[in-house]
């Protein structure tokens, strides 16, 4: 392999050798000093140097660069035969990029490609050199080729001419090892120092990372390169770097710390570059210069940014429109144009571990080793650098590993938490309990306001401190590097913050677990309103479940609704597009009676899920109870189209619900026949009592009005009755049945203001059927009771109807008496007397909604009693026909003169007709 540094003397060689015969050329040329000196104007254009009377060609050409001196030369042989081979010699050097061939030879720590000596090489031997009379050239070339070397001049290579001014250091810390993997980063710098209108750039990341390191190779590139010196006259370095990372901990560095200082420090730059009077304040200076392009670079601006970020802003909007400011930072500055630098890939930071300890000294080193020291520093240059100078102090790799971790982060981070408002502190602590944290979750967890958290998360998006990211569904979601999680790890900085933060994690998690635990308890499948999806952002879920818990309970208050109203408005801030949220937030608006609202949520959640069935059956309700029955049914139809009435397609509560809505939109349309051929196979669906019930409903609203000439009314009651003894046949006496089903029969009983128009059979069922249900549906049905006026007055007209041959079946039930007294047996009750039994008289019978309470009370001369059917004889078969002032015989332990005394027996007591 070519040695490069002796390819590089080579190469230089060549190029000083073209760069010198080119500049004696032009001197040589009567016909091209003849022009200049008569035209200074091509002159200043050229190498903007303006001749004087002590300066002539001779200087002009001195001090070009190669790229100026063709630019002379082909003026040199204007209007000659040489012209156009002098500028196609130009033009091939372009092609081969030999100016930046001449930039590299000045560049010893950049690595010299074997292919600029090549390159060098063939415009030397181009006959283009000889046809221009360029023989030194060959000359050299030839030489280079014979390996008898002979270097160009010390300054000719170190100080080229075409150099931007600067005061840059001379030495940087990172030419021990060179500057690796950074070409992304030194592209995005040359872009965006390439716009005019990037005044102000900012390179941000943390510490360690190589911020400084990048910085200043870049800037000694730009210094060096002709295209930069158009666009800059000057480069001006300060650094406020404080402290120093090295192998014997942190050492305190003499540093800038102030703007007063900083603008000391230009001052004293632009003195030394441009000559000004010493006598000149900055401000004075800025006027006077205003005309030059100054770069100005400041380091580890964070120590000043820390607490005068309005200091820095004022200093820099003071400068010259034409002077420009790059800075190295760890926190962002809101008016710059940021440049972020990341840590070095793997494969680089595994060649810095490999290239460091190579120049210290060790090159057997296995490449697990590399690997470790790379992954455990993550990949920070800084913590490498540090873990391999303690390595080489004599620690073992694992402390030398451990050690540089702890302080990385405590020389990168310490200083710039400790600047920090107590709501970031707390930020971080969160986010170090819970892992990566959006803005909702942390609100949730600080219990705080969104603008304290989204100020504090401003305050920490200027810093190194946090990673910003996205979700799946673009929101911000924030992580911690893993340098500020170690320092984290050894150095909590608010304990009861994290303490808290932990206890309201655990509460939460608590809170979600028990809402998933109640969803396989209680069967709560996607299709229910109240189900949280387990995939969810566990802010949603907890917000869900806090939902959930407030709508199942009775008591409610305004306060609560309200918070969750804006704990899920935030939440949508976040998660604009999440549909289950968006479902939910409609639940608020349904229980705030709110549908406009309401609609409006579950529409927007349809936009993200058109075929979610939960949505689609609200959006049917909310239509349904705003009256627009036919729009609801076409929701209703499609879903029972994909077979969700079915349990096993859906679930019990959804398709049953589905169902119900589906039939009332009918029903409240007038639609009575849809429902009958939609009913036709109630018998063999999952819902057969309600299919059933909605079935006899539509019988009966057919027939509503109408009156019995033709029998149409007696065959749609007839149907009606055979519907209800299916439905009653096992004695299954479900409420909607029975609701439906009261009425329905009540409703029937006009049969008798009109009773010639139907058949005596008929008539006969109906009682029949009556004398059988009805006590049982009357004791389903919420509000009603056999005893009341309504009830009474209908079953009287049935017991007083006689038939020709057969019994009124009414007649011979026991639950119902007629206006004929009664009498208890005096004998039995002398009986249970006897057996030592209590008489008493029933005196209250709590109302129940749901038929027959379990309890009643009962009084004898003197005492109270409490009787429960469980005490009962005959058990609930007897407990419903209990009546006011019912006479029983109970027995006691012991007499309660505080409170009803509780019966242990109870027996009820014989009665005749008097």
């Amino acid at each position: 392999m070519l040695d490069q540094h002796i390819l590089r003397i080579k190469s230089a060689m060549v190029i000083y050798a073209l760069e010198k015969t080119l500049g004696n050329y032009v001197l040589n040329s009567e016909l091209g000093l003849t022009s200049f000196e008569k035209n200074e104007d091509s002159v200043n254009s050229i190498s903007n140097i303006l001749l004087t009377e002590d300066s002539g060609i001779k200087m002009l050409v001195e001090s070009s660069y190669l790229d100026d001196i063709f630019t002379l030369a082909i003026k040199a042989t204007i209007s000659t035969s040489m012209e156009s081979k002098m500028k196609q010699l130009k033009k091939y050097c372009s092609l081969l990029n030999i100016f930046d061939i001449r930039n590299a030879i000045s560049h010893p720590n950049r690595p010299f490609p074997d292919v600029y000596w090549f390159r060098s090489a063939a415009i030397a031997s181009d006959p283009l050199i000889i046809q221009l009379g360029l023989n030194e050239v060959r000359q050299s070339l030839n030489s280079a080729l014979e390996d008898k070397i002979s270097a160009p001049p010390e300054e000719w290579i170190n100080n080229v001419s075409w150099a931007i001014l600067n005061t840059l250091p001379n030495a940087f810390d990172h030419e021990i090892t060179g500057l690796l993997g950074r070409d992304k980063e030194f592209k995005d710098l040359e872009l965006t120092l390439s716009k005019n209108r990037n005044n102000l750039i900012a390179v941000v990341a943390p510490g360690g990372v190589g911020k400084t390191a990048l910085i200043l190779q870049f800037l000694r590139d730009i210094s060096l390169s002709p295209k930069w010196a158009e666009k800059i006259n000057s480069i001006l370095f300060c650094s406020l770097k404080n402290e120093k990372l090295t192998a014997d901990g942190i050492e305190s560095i003499e540093a800038i710390d102030g703007i007063e200082q900083i603008e000391l420090s230009i001052l004293t730059d632009l003195q030394g570059i441009y000559g000004i009077d010493d006598t000149l304040s900055f401000e004075q200076a800025c006027i006077k210069l205003e005309n030059e392009k100054i770069l100005i670079c400041i380091d580890n601006l964070e120590t000043l940014l820390i607490d005068n970020q309005e200091e820095f802003k004022k200093f820099n909007e003071q400068l010259p429109l034409l002077w420009r400011v790059i800075v190295t930072s760890r926190i962002s500055i809101d008016s710059a144009t940021t440049v972020p630098l990341q840590a070095l890939g793997k494969r680089h930071a595994i060649h810095l571990s490999r290239s460091y300890l190579r120049k210290r000294g060790f090159s057997d080193f296995k490449q697990d080793d590399l690997e470790t020291i790379a992954k455990k520093a993550n990949n920070n240059p800084l913590a490498i650098r540090l873990t391999i100078d303690l390595y080489i102090k004599g620690n073992d790799i694992t402390k030398s590993i451990s050690t540089s971790q702890k302080e990385i982060a405590a020389f990168s981070y310490s200083n710039l938490i400790e600047s920090m408002t107590e709501t970031s502190i707390s930020i971080l602590e969160a986010i170090y309990v819970s892992g990566i944290s959006s803005k909702n979750h942390l609100v949730e967890l600080l219990e705080t306001s969104q603008d304290d958290v989204s100020e504090s998360i401003n305050e920490l998006s200027k810093t190194s401190l946090i990673i910003r990211s996205s979700s799946e569904s673009g929101n911000d979601r924030f992580d911690l590097s893993n340098s500020i999680r170690d320092l984290l790890l050894t150095n909590p900085r608010n304990i009861e913050i994290r303490n808290k933060i932990a206890f309201s994690l655990k509460t939460r998690n608590l809170k979600i677990q028990e809402q998933i635990s109640r969803n396989l308890k209680l069967g709560i499948t996607s299709f229910d309103e109240d189900f949280v999806d387990s995939n969810a952002d566990p802010s949603i879920q907890a917000a869900i479940a806090d939902l959930n818990k407030y709508l199942n309970r009775k008591a409610r208050n305004t306060t609560e609704i309200s918070n969750l109203k804006n704990r899920f408005s935030d939440l949508l801030n976040h998660n604009s597009k999440n549909h289950e949220l968006l479902y939910h937030y409609s639940r608020i608006y349904n229980h705030l009676k709110d549908s406009a609202s309401e609609m409006d949520l579950i529409t927007r959640s349809l936009a993200y899920d058109d075929r979610n069935p939960r949505s689609l059956k609200a959006q049917g309700l909310n239509l349904f109870n705003s009256g627009a029955y036919d729009e609801a049914n076409d929701i209703f139809q499609r879903l029972i189209e994909r077979e969700l009435d079915q349990i096993e397609k859906s679930s019990r509560k959804f398709s049953y619900s589905l169902l119900k809505l589906y039939l009332l939109s009918y029903l409240f349309q007038g639609k009575y026949q849809q429902i009958i051929e939609f009913t036709s196979n109630w018998k063999t669906h999952s819902w057969d009592i309600m299919l059933g019930t909605y079935r006899a409903s539509a019988y009966r609203r057919i027939v509503e009005g109408k009156n019995n000439r033709d029998g149409e009314r007696e065959i749609a009651y007839n149907k009606i009755l055979d519907i209800f003894d299916e439905i009653f046949e096992s004695k299954n006496y479900s409420a909607i049945a029975c609701v439906e089903g009261v009425k329905i029969i009540r409703e029937m009983g006009s049969i008798f203001s009109f009773i010639s128009q139907y058949n005596k059979e008929f008539v006969y069922r109906f009682i029949l059927f009556v004398s059988k249900n009805y006590f049982e549906m009357i004791s389903i049905v919420k509000d009603e009771n056999i005893d009341s006026t309504d009830n009474q007055d209908f079953l009287k007209t049935l017991f007083n109807f006689d038939f020709e041959n057969k019994q009124n079946p009414l007649r011979q039930v026991s639950w119902y008496k007629s206006d004929s007294e009664t009498a208890f047996d005096k004998e039995h009750i002398d009986e249970l007397l006897s057996e030592g039994y209590t008489i008493v008289q029933v005196y209250r019978i709590p109302q129940n909604y749901y038929g027959m309470p379990s309890y009643l009370f009962a009084k004898d001369s003197s005492n109270e009693f409490y009787l429960n059917v469980d005490s009962f004889e005959s058990g609930w078969n007897g407990w419903g026909y209990i009546q006011m002032d019912d006479k029983l015989a109970i027995k006691y332990k012991e007499l309660n003169k505080k409170e009803a005394t509780r019966a242990t027996e109870i027996v009820s007591i014989d009665k005749y007709l008097m």
